[in-house]
């Protein structure tokens, strides 16, 4: 009888034992972290990409296809406008406009002659116009191997500084129609060149700032301002291209890629709450001990914190801990402590 009465009595524990656990557990309110709204900036940025460019440049390609024979550019070195930057192999038009030069010297001493005789009335009106057909003809092909010659010299279209050279061309390289081969600009006057989605590109405008970071500059945000915003988007990509302008004394290097923030507004006073307190566009707060879900309209959305708009008061008291398995009209236990 004794053993029996102690094993009675080590179930009847194990039993309150248990209730007091499933209290705990499932009962018992749930501790939620909570906090009220503060006040502080909030900024709303469109994202971007880009590429830092000259602001005049002039990519240099050929209309003819060769060896090249002489490369007098290098990168890095000042050019004029109309400067030979390089040489296709040209010979055989070399030689087709000496063979027409000759042609119309000959041709303009038929010519010279044939008015002579026209004016001593030796010949007829007729072969002087033959004459005159015949030297118009040499003029029209000298000037069509000229300008044929002229193409296999490459130069620059605008005065500043070769910024690359394709492959760093060497004598011996082949050109071909079409190929840029050498980039003239100026490299003191940059802006960027940035890609903006087609759902954002209605809250861009001129004259927005611009937050800027690039690698070369991990731990530094640059400035710029937008300067300029592309007509017509890519409807391939849906982007647009928009211009950031870059001050003089930037740091970024022509052919940088940058990753860009425009800030397309700022509030000073904004009402925040921690990101981690929003749940699908809604906000859980509690009143007398209990949970309601509170929809919400949000504004800017930072890494950490996010504005609200309208459905909640610097009064209200907020659920910080959203996904502790609360429901609607759930008694929980408020724990104010610090949230940092």
């Amino acid at each position: 009888m004794r053993q029996r009465t102690i094993w009675v009595g080590g179930f009847a524990a194990a039993i309150i034992l248990l209730a007091g656990v499933t209290y705990l557990l499932f009962l018992q309110p749930p501790t939620v972290l909570v906090a009220t709204p503060t006040r502080g900036l909030a900024v709303e940025a469109v994202y971007a990409t880009g590429t830092v460019e000259p602001i005049r440049y002039a990519r240099v390609g050929t209309k003819v296809s060769g060896r090249l024979t002489e490369v007098v550019a290098r990168e890095g070195a000042p050019v004029e406008a109309g400067q030979v930057l390089a040489v296709i192999d040209a010979r055989e038009e070399i030689s087709r406009v000496q063979e027409l030069s000759a042609r119309l010297q000959l041709a303009a001493s038929e010519l010279e002659r044939t008015r002579t005789l026209r004016r001593a009335g030796h010949v007829s009106a007729a072969v002087l116009d033959q004459m005159e057909t015949a030297h118009a003809a040499a003029l029209a092909a000298l000037k069509g191997a000229q300008a044929r010659l002229d193409e296999h010299f490459i130069t620059a279209p605008v005065a500043g500084t070769i910024l690359r050279s394709e492959n760093q061309l060497k004598i011996g390289d082949m050109a071909q129609p079409g190929q840029v081969l050498f980039m003239v600009g100026d490299a003191t006057a940059l802006q960027i060149d940035a890609e903006v989605d087609e759902e954002d590109i209605l809250k861009v405008a001129d004259g927005q700032e611009a937050l800027i970071r690039a690698d070369a500059f991990d731990q530094q945000v640059l400035r710029g301002t937008v300067s300029g915003i592309t007509p017509h988007g890519d409807p391939i990509a849906r982007t647009y291209r928009v211009y950031i302008a870059l001050p003089d004394d930037t740091p970024l290097v022509s052919g940088m890629t940058t990753e860009i923030n425009i800030v397309v507004r700022r509030e000073e006073n904004a009402l925040l709450v921690p990101l981690s307190a929003i749940t699908g566009g809604a906000v859980w707060v509690v009143e007398d001990g209990r949970t309601q879900l509170r929809p919400v309209t949000l504004g800017a959305v930072g890494n950490m914190e996010a504005e609200i708009l309208t459905g909640l008061s610097e009064d209200d008291i907020i659920v910080v801990n959203s996904a502790a398995g609360i429901a609607e009209g759930r008694r929980v236990r408020p724990d104010a402590r610090d949230r940092e």
